[in-house]
């Protein structure tokens, strides 16, 4: 079944980052975040040739990574801790932007308020290998149980949820490369098959 989700589209992680640094890059773009003692959080942005840096502690960033949901200009995918009009609630949140260096500043592409259960973790990865990458989200259900599920951009105001794979007791855990996980811990590289997102164990 496919689930449309509603996109938040003002402008409108615990998640505390702090002493903590996230970092991205694509091409020539890298993006940092430095989170200080006190809790503020900032991005910089720079290229060969540009730079800029914004004060985004409002969105108590805990992950970021640049992506290509479709064929355009990239995106950098930021994990947001905060409430929304439509989710009244401190939850963690995907927001996508692009950078507009000759404004200097993320101009909104994406703003999710909720998926299909609470999210744990992201990542953006190609899963159907159609040449744009997906959301691939952890998320816990009402019953405490873990699964995985895909999602493909469809424009600013919806993303379809395609994919999904089995339940989970145990928290999975994303490992630096996208398309690997930690499942009781061991390593498990996740591809789709007819549909449904599965896993095998690296080491086999």
């Amino acid at each position: 079944m496919v689930y449309i989700l509603i996109i938040l589209l003002i402008f409108s992680t615990s998640c505390s980052n702090k002493n903590k640094t996230l970092d991205a890059k694509c091409g020539d773009i890298y993006a940092k975040i430095t989170s200080s003692k006190t809790g503020g959080d900032t991005i910089k942005i720079n290229d060969k040739e540009n730079f800029f840096e914004i004060d985004i502690t409002k969105l108590k960033p805990w992950k970021i990574e640049f992506c290509n949901i479709d064929g355009g200009e990239a995106e950098l995918a930021l994990g947001v801790y905060k409430k929304t009009p439509q989710h009244d609630e401190m939850a963690k949140r995907l927001f996508l932007y692009n950078v507009d260096f000759k404004n200097k500043r993320l101009k909104p592409k994406v703003r999710i308020s909720r998926l299909n259960n609470p999210m744990v973790d992201f990542t953006m990865t190609d899963i159907d290998k159609d040449g744009f990458d997906e959301i691939l989200s952890i998320e816990k259900d009402l019953d405490g149980k873990y699964n995985l599920n895909g999602y493909d951009y469809i424009n600013s105001f919806v993303f379809n949820k395609n994919y999904s794979s089995v339940k989970l007791d145990e928290e999975p855990k994303f490992l630096d490369d996208s398309k690997t996980l930690k499942i009781k811990g061991k390593e498990c590289e996740i591809y789709l098959e007819k549909g449904e997102i599965k896993w095998q164990r690296k080491d086999i």
